[in-house]
């Protein structure tokens, strides 16, 4: 499930399954992608949460027109 937090900016991603989580995460990656456009400065990054929920977020972090993937810091 995607939940939208911020449009075309932020989204929360969960799931049941890892097809159903890898799935939403891919179509979320691509609605950060296009949000991404109006901003030429921001990449996407995906942060694991728990083994079911992940953020999908642009970020300063990141260079415009790449993902990275990362274990947020208060799952490790």
């Amino acid at each position: 499930m995607i939940t939208t937090i911020e449009t075309g900016r932020y989204f929360h991603v969960s799931g049941m399954s890892p097809r159903e989580i890898e799935r939403d995460l891919t179509k979320a990656v691509g609605l950060a992608q296009e949000g991404s456009k109006g901003h030429g400065w921001l990449g996407v990054l995906i942060s694991r949460h728990e083994t079911d929920l992940y953020t999908v977020a642009l970020s300063p972090l990141v260079p415009f027109g790449q993902t990275l993937e990362r274990e947020a810091p208060e799952f490790v």
